[in-house]
């Protein structure tokens, strides 16, 4: 039992290195973000999955509450919005052998290539941060990445978490002097 729970957890440790994600967060400029002690997770656009929801909004709580917000059911001094969507890159992967001698028009023998197009599941998520008596937004931050179709429940736990954490590493934001 041992063995398959640090083989699960290798291979998550790979799955986390080998990771694509995009991290962008910005900011409102001038916001004083030691005010904000509490937030609230808002109604945002849902994933498919409704796990997947769940799994994130509990990430996402985990995150904040690291950063010295209090996660509060109602009234908090920022309101948590979060969007998922799903979409799709293409990947071109060129596969060629052989030549030399610069090819047909120069007199060498030419090689072979082959090209192919694989489509790759992505996703992204937006969280915006919303401050709840202003109504304004004050923080936003975006996250993308390659989407697994085989990952086990601990696994998407394991992402979900990293995600969250990445996004939040900087937050609060520090203005540049």
């Amino acid at each position: 039992m041992k063995l398959s729970r640090l083989a699960t957890l290798a291979l998550a440790v790979t799955a986390v290195a080998c990771s694509t994600l995009e991290v962008n967060t910005d900011y409102a400029p001038g916001t004083d973000f030691s005010k904000y002690k509490t937030f609230t997770l808002k109604a945002g656009t849902a994933p498919k999955n409704p796990i997947a929801a769940e799994r994130f909004a509990q990430s996402l709580g985990n995150a904040l509450s690291a950063r010295g917000l209090r996660q509060v059911p109602d009234g908090g001094d920022l309101s948590v919005f979060t969007h998922f969507s799903l979409g799709k890159d293409v990947q071109l992967n060129t596969y060629g052998y052989g030549g030399w001698g610069g090819g047909w028009r120069y007199g060498g023998m030419g090689g072979m290539q082959t090209t192919t197009v694989q489509e790759i599941p992505t996703g992204t998520l937006v969280i915006d941060l919303v401050d709840a008596s202003a109504k304004t937004a004050v923080w936003r931050g975006i996250a993308k990445d390659q989407v697994s179709t085989s990952a086990t429940p601990e696994e998407r736990q394991q992402k979900a978490d990293m995600v969250a954490q990445k996004l939040f590493e900087n937050y609060p934001p520090q203005a540049k002097k």
